[in-house]
């Protein structure tokens, strides 16, 4: 059973926005990742109560039909606890943001309630991705810091451009390689993220 096509939407956006080069990318997605979250669980929790209303997040994550424990170390006291530094960033301390690690971390536990919810979700996501995921992954607590840093060099200096292209006498060039700027290639040239990732030895999503 594999999760409604607007929730592999929001997903997709989530990364979009994680890889991209605007101010406070991290601060946008993590906060986009908790709205998924719950947006998921809803989704499952009302394919068993139809008419089910109104529910804060808390008795969200605890229902029947969800059955998260966020009071034990875990994937519900992990988003809750998530939840909770959302509600920081936007009521309490709106200049706040989250480093990349913590927003990778997050991306990652939205997955994994996406699984939860939806049984075989993660096997049916396209392609693009699942690549996608495993650099968020590599990017995360889950990650290898020198797999971390021989990915990043992978990037910086493969010739994403190829042999036979040449830019235009007045064409600015923006090479791909620096870290904020990997949103030009993840997911569009995810074929050759993903060689990258298997000649690095990440794992496979």
């Amino acid at each position: 059973m594999s999760a409604p096509r607007h929730i592999v939407d929001t997903l997709e956006s989530v990364l979009a926005v994680f890889f991209s080069n605007c101010r406070l990318k991290e601060r946008a997605a993590f906060i986009l990742c908790d709205e998924l979250v719950e947006v998921t669980c809803r989704e499952r929790a009302k394919q068993t109560v139809r008419n089910l209303g109104r529910i804060d997040f808390f008795h969200l994550l605890t229902h029947a039909a969800i059955g998260f424990d966020v009071t034990v170390t875990g994937l519900g006291k992990s988003v809750f606890d998530c939840h909770n530094t959302r509600n920081d960033l936007q009521h309490n301390n709106p200049a706040a943001t989250v480093d990349a690690t913590h927003c990778a971390d997050a991306i990652m536990d939205a997955v994994e309630v996406i699984e939860h919810c939806f049984p075989g979700s993660k096997a049916a996501l396209p392609d693009k991705l699942k690549v996608t995921l495993r650099v968020v992954r590599l990017l995360s607590q889950q990650g290898d810091p020198h797999q971390q840093t021989e990915f990043g060099d992978a990037m910086r200096t493969h010739q994403w451009r190829g042999g036979r292209e040449r830019a235009r006498q007045d064409e600015v060039i923006v090479a791909p390689g620096p870290r904020a700027n990997w949103g030009l290639v993840i997911p569009s040239e995810y074929a050759r993220v993903e060689a990258l990732l298997d000649r690095v030895g990440i794992p496979p999503f």
